[in-house]
């Protein structure tokens, strides 16, 4: 019988059975010694009805044996303009959970960001999320550059939706990243719709990373096989996501792609985790 933690979970069953071979494979595949860090994940509610609680994260991230995740904000009913209220249940997370959670906080561009934008760095976050999508703007709208600049400033990493339902994301971006370029930027679902532009115009940018979780196969292929590994940091996009497939994507997409063993330790931990040590 299942136990509270793996009904919780999801993970027990998604490693078990017809999927058992496929965990072995995973776990065989990451060399020993290595701490994997999640560099996507949420805590919070969404307005599609997806939810994920700091214990139900910690929880995954035991059973995977998951050492660290970068967490922020779904994108929350209830958030007020500043998306304070949200910000502050990953902060707690961050509080109750010591060493489990690199706390992220978001905001919405179109909104006086300023006061919570200083509050959260005062604070002590570690990074700030941006959503186009959820939030509709595009990376070059002025107010969004504004936030490139202050987070720039502040030397705070910046994770930046770049998957499903984008339409623009190298031409509008790569501006701010010429004009900082101390700025760290984290493109989420490793920029899947123009993965090829972005791993050419970016090449040259090594503050900017790209992040594996829930990417279609033939890009993260596409990824590994154009991009240095150094570069690269695996993501869950929990709830979205989870950490046995995700893994299994990204260790068997660098697999066909021919990168070496000794790249993993970087992609699976390393790159993202020297931002926060």
């Amino acid at each position: 019988m299942a136990t509270e933690t793996e009904r919780k979970t999801g993970v027990e069953a998604l490693t078990s059975g017809t999927m058992a071979a496929v965990w072995e494979w995973v776990q065989n595949k990451i060399p020993d010694g290595v701490e994997v860090f999640d560099a996507h994940a949420h805590i919070g509610a969404d307005v599609d009805g997806r939810t994920m609680t700091a214990e139900g994260m910690r929880e995954r991230m035991e059973a995977a044996d998951i050492s660290r995740s970068i967490v922020f904000p779904l994108n929350d009913p209830n958030a007020r303009d500043d998306y304070s209220g949200p910000n502050e249940v990953v902060w707690n997370a961050h509080e109750e959970h010591p060493g489990f959670f690199v706390p992220f906080f978001r905001l919405n561009p179109h909104l006086g960001y300023d006061r919570e934008f200083s509050r959260c760095l005062d604070r002590g976050f570690r990074g700030l999320k941006l959503h186009p999508v959820s939030q509709n703007f595009e990376l070059d709208d002025p107010r969004v550059t504004r936030l490139f600049a202050m987070a720039a400033e502040a030397d705070l990493p910046v994770l930046i939706h770049a998957g499903f339902a984008m339409e623009r994301i190298v031409e509008p971006l790569l501006p701010t990243v010429e004009r900082h370029p101390n700025l760290r930027l984290i493109l989420g679902h490793a920029a899947m719709i123009e993965v090829l532009e972005a791993v050419r115009r970016f090449e040259d940018h090594p503050n900017v990373l790209f992040e594996t979780s829930v990417v279609r196969a033939k890009d993260l292929y596409v990824l590994f096989s154009t991009l240095d590994p150094s570069r690269i940091s695996y993501g869950s996009d929990i709830p979205y996501g989870d950490f046995p497939s995700t893994l299994h994507s990204a260790l068997a997409a660098a697999d066909a792609a021919g990168v070496p063993d000794e790249a993993l330790p970087g992609i699976l931990s390393g790159n993202i985790r020297r931002w926060f040590s």
